[in-house]
Parts: structure tokens; sequence; C-alpha cells
């Protein structure tokens, strides 16, 4: 890839943390920033990092949300076309959003993935994530047996019970409120399956076909709690965080930390390495102001879901707001926000970016989340300078 991104100005502005009362504050509160010293400090490399010599491995994120007036066969063209791009970029994986019954969004993903998996040979494809508590289990880990054999083992799987996509639950005849009760149900019998287990006993067994033991290690789930952080912890699953209201401190830390004591406890013996992977909503333009300037209708018209959804944001201004759920800015901004996010560098495994602010400032950056140049941006200027380096 030689294209360079046109349009989109590298600043030099240097990133400063303003000091701000708790529960107030702009990005990740002076708490924070204060304690990233020692909050930050690298864990143990796995023999995955060793071998890679790389911080992290890097992903993208989209929620495949198609520009208006977008059909859903162009917008799926383009995020095919944009995920070829990427592994040729040097992106080790993309994963995608899952949600039901909306207007431009994905409801299918594992669909997709099979369209990817014939245009694509390296880029591992994941779902961020699969409403668990909607799905049949077996049909579920047929689909994606059947989808990691013709991809050649590069699907994960990634869980939730679907806290935000509840308005979709009554369609599918369930209770909002059962979600975790069914989650921890239907979780149970994916394990059993891809463990190879007969679901029926030894007299007239029923396993999985094709068989697809390496998906045991490529379930992650999307969690509310540090509790079922932790519980993901102990089914030797993957964890992955980072929407856009969860606080980077107070609840995506929180989570981390409770994920890897009950890792360490439950786990450490089986030498299997703890997975965790972060989503982060980044722009990059000219200046932290003309972004704000930029967004500002689309995200005055989002913040009324987004504040009832995590009321702690509503008193914050559009400034607060953005500093508090995004990385944005110029270069050195954005730089800036992802060195001091204390839930990130020497946390996770893998870092999986989203280039455009979508939903998270509302659809204030159509398209950005696609846009091929922007993720060569992320892949050449960012990243490496973040610690990741690219294979081979």
């Amino acid at each position: 890839m030689t294209a360079t991104l046109a349009g989109v100005a590298v600043g030099v502005v240097a990133f400063a943390t303003p000091s701000v009362a708790p529960g107030t504050g702009t990005d990740f509160e002076e708490s924070a920033v204060s304690q990233t010293s020692t909050l930050t400090e690298p864990t143990e490399p796995t023999a995955q990092d060793e071998a890679e010599t790389s911080a992290f491995r890097l992903g993208f994120f989209t929620q495949v949300h198609g520009r208006e007036g977008q059909s859903a066969r162009e917008t799926y063209a383009e995020l095919i076309d944009t995920v070829v791009a990427a592994e040729e970029l040097g992106y080790q994986s993309v994963w995608v959003g899952q949600h039901h019954f909306g207007k431009d969004r994905l409801a299918s993903p594992l669909v997709l993935f099979a369209a990817l998996a014939e245009r694509t040979s390296t880029i591992e494809l994941g779902t961020a994530v699969t409403v668990l508590p909607l799905e049949d289990p077996v049909r579920l880990a047929e689909d994606a047996a059947t989808l990691h054999a013709l991809a050649g083992d590069r699907i994960n799987l990634g869980i939730g019970a679907g806290g935000g996509d509840g308005d979709s639950f009554i369609a599918f005849g369930h209770d909002l409120e059962d979600r975790r009760r069914l989650f921890d149900e239907k979780l149970a019998v994916l394990h059993a399956l891809f463990d190879g287990e007969s679901l029926t006993g030894d007299d007239e067994p029923r396993r999985l076909y094709p068989p697809a033991p390496g998906l045991r290690d490529r379930l992650w789930h999307s969690v509310g709690t540090p509790e079922r952080a932790a519980a993901a912890a102990r089914s030797g699953d993957g964890l992955l965080i980072g929407t856009f209201a969860d606080h980077a401190l107070h609840d995506q830390r929180a989570k981390i930390d409770a994920y890897r004591a009950e890792w360490e406890r439950t786990r450490s013996q089986t030498g299997r390495q703890a997975r965790i992977g972060a989503l982060r909503f980044t722009y990059v333009g000219e200046s932290r102001e003309t972004i704000e300037q930029q967004v500002a209708d689309e995200l005055a018209a989002f913040r009324e879901f987004a504040d009832s959804y995590k009321p702690d944001l509503a008193p914050l201004d559009t400034h607060q707001y953005l500093r508090r759920v995004t990385r944005y800015g110029t270069v050195t901004d954005v730089l800036g926000d992802l060195r001091d996010d204390p839930a990130l560098l020497g946390q996770v495994t893998h870092f999986l970016p989203t280039v455009g602010l979508y939903p998270a400032a509302g659809d204030g950056t159509p398209g950005a989340d696609l846009d091929i140049r922007r993720l060569e941006q992320f892949a050449v200027e960012i990243a490496p300078a973040l610690g990741w380096v690219r294979q081979q």
C-alpha cells in the first residue's frame, strides 16, 4: 500500500492532561493519570509476544455502519475491500459488531466472514460481539466450526449477553432480564461442543462436526462487571473491553484486574495465556477543536441515548465527553491519549481500534471506520509508536 492520507493534517500539538475532579473528568480523570506509572507496568510477555517482539497484536473494529444512502450490498462490499487492504497493511485481525433489526448494521457476521475468508489468507476474523442469548448454541457452534475450517483456523468468536441490543430480545421470544442466565447456559453448550463432548451421552454420541478444538481458545467475553470478567477467566476464555461508556480506569481497568487475578488463581498452571482485547474509538484530524465542530450536531442527537445509558456522562460538555470516551485530535494527541490510557499498553494482548467515532460520537464521522487511508495511517504512524511490530 502506497496511498497517503490526503486531507488529514498531522499536527505537532503536545499532549497535556488537564486536572479535573473525579467523576467530571475530561479523559481518565486526575486520579488515573497520577497512577499511570504504577497501573500500567508491563506484564510478562507471552511466548507469542516474544516471538513477534511486539507489544500487542493489532486488529481493527467496525460496527459496519453504512453511509447515508448506501445499500447493504455496497456497505458489505466496502467492508470486504477494506479488510483485504488491512491485511496488506499488516493488521492481524478484524472485529465486527452484530446488531439485529438496525438500519445500516450487520445481523449475520459469520455469513459475511465466509465471503471474507475467500478474499483473505492471514487476517483473523472476529465478532465483537455475537449476542449469545439470542443464538441457538448448537447452530452457532456448527456455523463457527464450518467457517473456521473454510478460513484456515482464523475465526475468533466474541460473545456477550446483549445489553446493548436489548430491544431485539422480544423479537426472539426472550426477556431481556434473562440475558445473563441464557448466556451462561448457552456458553456451557459452546464449551462442551468445542471440547469435543457429546451432548447426548456416549451411547448415541452427538459431537460437533467438523471438530474445532481450536475455537475453545478463540472464545472471548464482553462483560459488564469485574465479576463477569473473573468468570471469563475461570472458563479459560478471553476478555474484550472498550465499550464507549466504560471509563478506562474505573470500569475497564477494574475488569482487567479481576480477570488477571482469577486467571492467575485458576489457570496459571494450564500453560495457556490470558487474552485481553481492547477496543478504542480513535480519530485523527487537524485539531481537537476542528473535530469537535465536525461532530457537534450528530453528537448532540446521540447524547440523549448516551446520557441515559451512562448517566455520569450527562454533565459533560462536548469537549469533556469526547475526551472521556474517544481518543481524537492530531496524531500527537491520539498517541498521548493512548499512552496515558490505564487499561491499554502493558495490560492487553490485542489492540482493536476503530478509526472512526461511530457510535461514540453519533454519526459525526460517517464511513471513517472503513477508510483505508485512516487504517494505513494508524498502522504506519500510531501503532508502531506504541510498540507494535508488523509481522513479516
